[in-house]
């Protein structure tokens, strides 16, 4: 393979190998994992289909990565005080995170802000600091001294959010920029780290539940290491894995076929678009959280939601009518292509590997309006890669 689809390949393993992990832990548990812990009663015959859905949209992405060749442009990361303006963009977000609860997760409160802070929100928002930030640290391009900066900069920014979902993006980061090697030096340290900072990773939990439910947080009890065990497996490969949630839903599909109605022929691609136009009006649509969270649980309502997968959004697709299936099966790649597209005019060498990492969470998850977001941050840092070109010709 050319050298340069090394990266590719390195990434594409890894998100393989979590889809594998999961389904060790579901055999060796009993249960399913993330969400549905709960859910015991396993047919061996869906697991592995759910095994081959899961794995089906990060191979198929892969296969155009390694295959499609794109003209590749000059990178953001060659404009001038680049690394000046990630740095100081993580800063504001941490600033609006800690002092004003901006872009906390799950939360239940609108923040307030007084009106001269309203215009930074605007900006900010308009501007991805996972997507600056992870191209920042794989480009090569900037000094360690500042990669160790954004890396802190980051988790703490993800924290301050309620988020854990960093550590498995910095992770990602690393393995397809080369710089996670499986040495057995440091395989020992990772191991001895792990081990020493094990019994804390509830506290990580109970920390974001405090900061996303205050008040309302539903603590976690463990009792015992067998149960603490059972907890960290189960939420870290849940949280990144979709094969839990895959198999809970194609093992439902009564369910799904009796409120297939809820939910609308033209309602993936109007939420795909939310962000969008979510900032000038909102629609009345149930969106596809709200409808898979209560297949999950019919009491759930609107206060939390479950993963569901894209192969679960494929699966209510066929049952909505085989038209349905192939409009948003026609959408997502054709949204996937542009994005490709965007991607090599930003992101120069590693824009195939990079991308893949940027899609890995909308592929994992199958929310729409995490494709549209995407979608959104790239659009906007395109437009302010040509305006930037522009006062360059111009001067």
């Amino acid at each position: 393979m050319n050298n340069n689809l090394i990266p590719l390949k390195n990434v594409f393993y890894f998100s393989i190998l979590i889809q594998f992990i999961s389904v060790v832990h579901i055999l060796y548990a009993g249960s399913l994992n993330g969400d549905f812990t709960a859910f015991e009663d396993i047919n061996m015959f869906v697991l592995f289909l759910s095994f081959i859905a899961s794995i089906c949209p990060f191979y198929f992405l892969y296969l155009y990565l390694k295959q499609k060749e794109i003209k590749e442009y000059s990178s953001i990361g060659e404009i001038k005080y680049f690394d000046t303006v990630v740095i100081s963009l993580l800063l504001i977000n941490i600033f609006l995170a800690l002092k004003y609860k901006v872009g906390r997760l799950a939360s239940h409160d609108i923040y307030q802000v007084p009106f001269f802070v309203k215009p930074f929100i605007v900006i900010v928002n308009r501007i991805d600091a996972y997507v600056i930030s992870g191209y920042f640290i794989v480009s090569n391009l900037f000094s360690k001294k500042n990669n160790i900066i954004v890396i802190v900069l980051l988790m703490i920014l993800s924290l301050s959010r309620a988020s854990v979902f960093v550590f498995l993006f910095l992770i990602l980061i690393y393995s397809l920029s080369g710089k996670l090697s499986f040495s057995l030096k440091k395989l020992i340290i990772f191991s001895v780290i792990f081990l020493l900072t094990f019994q804390f990773i509830p506290l990580l939990f109970d920390y974001r539940e405090s900061l996303r439910n205050g008040d309302e947080a539903k603590l976690i009890e463990i009792f015992d290491t067998t149960e603490l065990v059972k907890f960290v497996l189960a939420k870290l490969i849940g949280r990144v894995s979709s094969l839990s949630a895959v198999e809970f839903f194609f093992e439902h599909y009564h369910q799904i076929v009796t409120a297939k109605k809820n939910i609308g022929d033209l309602d993936f691609i109007i939420e795909f678009f939310r962000p969008f136009f979510g900032g000038f009006f909102r629609d009345e649509l149930k969106s596809y959280t709200y409808f898979f969270t209560n297949i999950y649980d019919p009491n759930a309502g609107s206060d939390y939601g479950v993963m569901y997968a894209l192969p679960g959004v494929l699966l209510l697709s066929y049952i909505k009518g085989i038209h349905v299936l192939l409009m948003n099966i026609v959408f997502i790649i054709v949204v996937i292509v542009f994005m490709v597209q965007l991607a090599s005019f930003l992101f120069g060498k590693v824009y195939r590997e990079f991308v893949y990492i940027l899609l890995f969470g909308p592929l994992m998850s199958g929310v729409p309006a995490e494709f549209g977001q995407l979608l959104f941050y790239l659009l906007v840092l395109s437009f302010l890669k040509l305006f930037y070109r522009q006062i360059m010709i111009k001067n």
